[in-house]
């Protein structure tokens, strides 16, 4: 069984040169960073729109996949997303979700 840990939070997608130039929707798995070199899977859900554009702020639900890095997991807390090495975002904690 996996267990998820699930927040809102403000995200923005960065824009320009480097930096993904698609957007992306409901679903998306980047890899998520909250401490340099710790990073953990999971996924976004969009909250307030169905695309989410580079350069767009917003509001989003993220599913954190593995609890191991997430000791700093708290209201405010920013972390960073991305693919592979490159982050192509960043989130700030907004709310904890209690499992249902």
């Amino acid at each position: 069984m996996v267990l998820v840990t699930t927040v809102r939070a403000t995200i923005r997608l960065y824009a320009g040169v480097g930096n993904r130039q698609a957007p992306f929707t409901s679903g998306y798995g980047p890899v998520f960073d909250f401490v340099p070199d710790m990073k953990t899977s999971g996924a976004i859900t969009l909250l307030d729109r169905p695309a989410f554009y580079p350069g767009q702020k917003g509001s989003g639900e993220v599913a954190f996949l593995n609890q191991a890095y997430l000791r700093h997991l708290d209201v405010g807390a920013s972390f960073t997303f991305g693919e592979g090495r490159a982050s192509l975002g960043e989130g700030v904690i907004t709310e904890i979700l209690l499992p249902a």
